[in-house]
């Protein structure tokens, strides 16, 4: 069976893909990994990591045919949420969302995307003590018109004091995971412990049965 992995990010591409091969691999499955035919605009307005995901994959499987996997996920810090998890489904564009918009200053914006949520984060966190916060990932498969599982994930841990580690992307080297004295960007193994390879091992545990 093909299953169409439907995201534009080029790391989350090789990440999902690496990881759902390595499962594959441990169940002997007849799987075959493969990227959509083209990419797609799908705009994710919804407010939930469940609907945003299966709003993606749900838009490739109708727009090609094939089974379709996407995920969203993104980071949620203690400090910035009360009744809303932020930066939460906003991760990926948290420099421009008005929460916090005061801290960037205009020559910040040289930065990538990725440096910019960074030291948002970081500079809203410099006289907070609390600095919990925590990875979460929702992957959802459209197997035809009126089926699909989800599966969900969570790394819990801490925001550090300053960027470290050149592995993974987003948030990666300003987050130390529960039971670590580094960033996840200083692990070279994170694919192991992320909380997007518990969502596709809970998905994934789904998808076999049905094979």
């Amino acid at each position: 069976m093909k299953l169409m992995i439907c995201t534009s990010n080029k790391k989350k591409f090789e990440e999902i893909s690496s990881i759902l091969e390595s499962l594959k691999k441990d169940e002997n499955l007849d799987l075959e990994f493969v990227k959509p035919p083209k990419e797609l605009e799908v705009e994710e307005y919804a407010n939930t990591f469940l609907s945003n995901a299966h709003l993606k994959a749900k838009a490739y499987y109708n727009a090609f045919g094939i089974p379709a996997l996407a995920d969203d996920s993104g980071l949620v810090v203690d400090a910035f949420s009360d009744n809303l998890e932020r930066p939460g489904v906003y991760s990926a564009r948290f420099y421009k969302d008005s929460f916090g918009s005061h801290i960037l200053k205009e020559e910040d914006f040289k930065l990538s995307k990725d440096e910019l949520n960074n030291l948002k984060v970081l500079r809203l966190l410099e006289k907070e003590e609390n600095r919990k916060a925590k990875f979460v990932s929702v992957v959802a498969i459209v197997l035809s018109n009126n089926y699909g599982i989800f599966g969900e994930g969570e790394l819990k841990g801490y925001i550090a004091k300053e960027p470290f580690g050149n592995f993974g992307f987003g948030y990666d080297p300003i987050f130390i995971p529960e039971g670590y004295n580094t960033t996840l960007a200083n692990i070279e193994n994170k694919d192991k412990i992320s909380h997007r390879r518990k969502a596709l091992e809970a998905v994934f545990f789904m998808l076999k049965k049905m094979l």
